[in-house]
C-alpha cells in the first residue's frame, strides 16, 4: 500500500510542475505574495526531487509523508482548475483569492519541507 501511494507521490509531481509553469503569469502578477510562493514551490520542488533521487526508505513507507504531498499536488490542482477553466472573472481576476490560496500555499509548502529535512535526518 506504501510502495502505491509513493508512486502515486510521484506521478502527481510532474502534472504538479507542468501546472506551476502554467500558471506563472498569475503567479508573478501578485507582485511579493507570488515571489514568495514561487520560491517556496521551487524550494518544495527541489527538496521532492532529492528525496526521491535518495531512494531513502524513509520516503517511501512513511505514508504520512506521501498523502500529504498528495493533498498539496490535489489543494493546487483546484487552483489551476478555477483559473484556467472557469469563466467567472471575479474569480480569475481576484486578488484576494490568490493572496489567500498563495499565502495558504506558502505555509503548506515550507511545513512540507522541514518535515522532508526532518524525515531526511531521520534516517542515516
Amino acid at each position: 500500500m506504501s510502495k502505491i501511494i509513493y508512486y502515486l507521490r510521484f506521478i502527481l509531481f510532474i502534472p504538479f510542475l507542468i501546472c506551476l509553469f502554467l500558471l506563472i503569469d498569475k503567479i508573478f502578477t501578485m507582485k511579493i505574495y507570488g515571489s514568495i510562493f514561487f520560491i517556496f514551490c521551487l524550494l518544495y520542488s527541489i527538496f521532492i526531487i532529492l528525496s526521491i533521487l535518495s531512494k531513502k526508505k524513509v520516503f517511501i513507507t512513511t505514508i504520512s509523508y506521501n498523502i500529504l504531498n498528495i493533498g498539496i499536488y490535489f489543494y493546487y490542482f483546484i487552483i489551476f482548475y478555477f483559473t484556467y477553466n472557469l469563466t467567472r472573472l471575479e474569480i480569475i481576476n481576484n486578488r484576494y483569492y490568490y493572496n489567500n490560496n498563495f499565502i495558504l500555499m506558502c505555509i503548506l509548502l515550507g511545513f512540507q519541507i522541514i518535515y522532508t529535512i526532518f524525515l531526511n535526518t531521520e534516517e542515516k
